[in-house]
């Protein structure tokens, strides 16, 4: 994801409609793309789960 140092501006004319296409052209890793997206996830439930927890001393 990182690795690419190519610092060349290129024009894309071709039509892109879905994430695939831009995925492809971007060269990006989708792999690494998923990991990212799923440390997210998880980091976002568990301060789900601690901000909706219930507060044992409110009695």
């Amino acid at each position: 994801m990182f690795k690419n140092n190519n610092t060349a501006k290129r024009a894309d004319l071709r039509k892109r409609t879905s994430i695939i296409d831009e995925i492809a052209y971007l060269n990006l890793d989708i792999q690494a793309c998923m990991v990212t997206l799923t440390v997210f996830v998880v980091l976002l439930f568990s301060v789900l789960s601690i901000v909706t927890a219930q507060n044992p001393y409110l009695l």
